[in-house]
């Protein structure tokens, strides 16, 4: 889990007799990714697996699709016999594809061509919509007898040189940015096409002379007439397939099969007696692909270097199926090279820890994991394993959010727990305050990470403050060590000493300052406040430090420290521009003073105060929820409750505000999280140029 598997690099070699045999066993071993060989026995490949490739390819796609249309879970399963060659299975499982695409090829063609008709009609809707006001005819409209009149779309450069003329009436209005419709008027007949042809416009236009209301309207009613058509015809389509689904599911799963089969085959080479295929393969598994291959070929397999091979080899990072999913928010950064410490184990934690502590809430939690659920089967549905990944990654960030919701004591909102006395209206405790599992004294420890409600103390929040920089203050030191690990492993001395070693040298300073509290844990806030204090002390007063005692002696240490890392990083991005960039020696110092001096100092601050946004968006939730619960109780007038939970307008205050919070913040606090991953804690140590490992393997059972 912290590093990716070994990778052994294996060559096959069979008789040419055995070629399919051996295929068969690598795609139920299903572990091998096969790559162009380095050292090939011939020129010569199995052409006619790669003519078959394509066929294969398009059908699986177009299965998918029906079955997408279709709304049936795409999942493939079922069994397969393989009695010839693949080429041979492939022309059969390709003729059998054909023939369920040509079963539906009507509805399908129909349902393609509705979607065009309405398709097209909204861009006719789109164009006729600036004007849909308009109920005159425009064949009247223009040919007035004393009047010209002309209504036309016009951008900002037009509008202004028609409206400099002077001799025109123009009434626009902005539909679109930059665009306006406007009704051009005018006494003199002709004026108008001559105005808007100087300025390459031209009118309006309908069929007929028809009035644009009148068409609006027309075209409306016919899209929703031909939505209707194709709700039918899609219905119809889907009925089919369902009662034939098991046989789609094989049949997909038949497809992927064979074309899995065939990129083996087409990636090997063949000569008058021999078959080759080469692969990656997990040293793990290396065992095992030569007990399955025992009897049909000879299998030898070299182990690659971490870094420095000529191709490097594929990623695989071995996880647990209950927490594989979060391997989906690493891929959107980049895949780890294979030389690199995976930052999934950051993520299994940190993720929905950080989660949790920006949105503390059993109720909206609840919700949000009720609603991952139903996005988990959307996804499964639809066959998307993202979707699927990204429900499960915030299905479990909602039970850490209702860990922390419960020790906050809220429960959609201040009301259900604590009540009006929460609130300082009255002194009413809430429905469930009496059965609420955590008790009022773990939520008043708690107070430096919960700040608010009514046990949060004067001091809470400033606490908070220090307790949320010093987690990032910890994920930062962690992010730098692990670069300065993966510098070492990667054997690049340049890369570990300008590059990784300026950074960890910084990023030391915060993570003593905030855990400089744990010398004593009791006084932890004090301790910190005492440090930052002579801090700001020294800093203000460089030339004449307090030195006094010992926490003066460190604060001016730090300073100094600080210092000497930044002169460090600028002299390290100066080398390291001089050698790459080939600017002069002043140009490099320069640059380097811009880069690794001012922009690591802003930086580094920045990076760590930005974990104050945990604090930030807990404490936006409470009193988000907060202010609509006292609206509500506004809108009721006296501090009861049942009369509150009874008043038609208080309920619908507070669902709008819980509203507001699962939608608006759970998507933002989802998103702030992966931003503190990916620019505070990954850019410190992760590349993400790796190349994820895909292995070949059958899709249904091979008999």
């Amino acid at each position: 889990m912290i590093f990716p598997e070994n990778m052994v690099k294996v060559e096959v070699i069979s008789s040419a007799q055995d070629k399919d045999e051996v295929v068969k066993e690598l795609l139920k071993f299903g572990e091998m990714e096969p790559v162009e060989p380095s050292h090939p026995i011939s020129d010569d490949r199995v052409e006619e697996a790669r003519r078959e490739l394509t066929a294969v390819q398009e059908h699986a796609s177009k299965i998918r699709l029906i079955m997408e249309i279709a709304g049936v879970v795409i999942e493939p399963r079922g069994k397969m016999r393989v009695d010839s060659n693949w080429t041979e299975v492939a022309k059969k499982v390709s003729e059998q594809a054909m023939g369920n695409e040509n079963r539906y090829k009507e509805l399908l063609e129909e349902i393609g061509k509705l979607k065009g008709e309405i398709d097209l009609f909204n861009l006719q809707l789109r164009d006729i919509e600036p004007f849909s006001d308009v109920a005159v005819e425009l064949s009247r409209l223009y040919s007035l007898d004393t009047l010209d009149a002309g209504l036309t779309i016009l951008n900002e450069e037009q509008l202004r040189k028609i409206k400099e003329r002077g001799n025109l009436v123009v009434v626009h209005r902005e539909v679109r940015k930059g665009t306006y419709a406007t009704l051009l008027v005018s006494g003199t007949k002709g004026t108008i096409d001559d105005v808007l042809r100087s300025v390459g416009a031209k009118k309006f236009e309908t069929p007929d002379g028809r009035s644009p209301h009148e068409l609006y309207s027309y075209l409306q009613g016919r899209i929703e007439e031909l939505k209707k058509v194709l709700e039918e015809t899609r219905g119809e389509l889907a009925r089919k397939i369902r009662e034939s689904e098991s046989e789609f599911s094989e049949l997909y799963g038949k497809l992927l099969t064979v074309r899995d089969a065939l990129a083996i085959l087409s990636k090997g080479r063949l000569s008058e007696h021999f078959f080759q295929v080469e692969g990656y393969v997990p040293e793990k598994s290396l065992n095992r692909l030569k007990s399955s291959l025992n009897r049909l070929a000879y299998v030898v397999g070299v182990t690659p270097r971490r870094f420095g091979e000529r191709e490097e080899p594929p990623t695989y990072v071995k996880l647990p199926r209950s927490i594989k999913p979060i391997e989906s928010v690493v891929e959107i950064y980049g895949t780890p090279s294979y030389w690199e410490i995976s930052p999934l184990v950051f993520l299994i934690v940190t993720f929905p820890l950080l989660f949790g502590l920006m949105f503390p809430d059993v109720g909206n939690a609840l919700v949000l994991l009720i609603f991952a659920y139903f996005f988990y089967k959307y996804g499964k549905k639809k066959g998307s394993s993202n979707i699927k990944n990204l429900s499960l990654i915030l299905g479990y960030s909602s039970v850490v959010s209702m860990v922390t919701g419960f020790l906050a004591r809220d429960f959609f909102g201040p009301l259900p727990v604590g009540g009006l006395k929460e609130m300082g209206i009255a002194n009413v405790s809430g429905p469930l305050d009496s059965v609420w599992p955590v008790p009022v004294s773990v939520t008043q420890a708690l107070s430096p990470l919960l700040p608010f409600g009514q046990y949060s103390t004067s001091t809470s929040i400033e606490n908070t403050i220090i307790l949320s920089v010093f987690l990032g203050a910890i994920a930062l030191f962690v992010s730098t060590v692990l670069g300065v690990i993966n510098a070492v492993k990667k054997r690049d001395p340049e890369f570990l000493v300008f590059e990784k070693l300026p950074l960890l040298v910084l990023y030391t300073v915060p993570m003593i300052i905030f855990g400089y509290g744990m010398v004593d844990p009791k006084d932890y806030f004090g301790k910190v406040g005492e440090l930052l204090n002579f801090l700001l002390v020294n800093l203000l007063n460089s030339f004449h430090p307090d030195l006094n005692s010992s926490t003066a002696i460190l604060a001016y240490v730090l300073l100094l420290w600080v210092e000497l890392g930044l002169i460090y990083n600028w002299i390290a991005k100066a080398i390291v521009l001089k050698r790459h960039d080939s600017l002069s020696t002043g140009s490099a110092l320069a640059m380097g003073f811009i880069e690794g001096g001012f922009e690591a100092a802003i930086l580094l601050l920045s990076n760590t105060i930005s974990f104050i946004r945990i604090l930030v968006f807990a404490l936006a939730h409470y009193y988000l929820l907060y202010a609509f619960s006292y609206m509500a109780y506004l809108a009721v007038g006296r501090p009861d409750l049942l009369a509150l939970a009874l008043n038609p307008a208080s309920i619908v205050i507070l669902i709008i505000g819980n509203l507001l919070a699962i939608g608006l913040e759970g998507l933002v606090v989802f998103i702030q999280d992966m931003r503190l991953h990916f620019y505070e804690m990954f850019s410190k140590f992760y590349e993400g140029r790796g190349k994820k490992f895909e292995p070949l393997m059958a899709s249904v059972e091979l008999t």
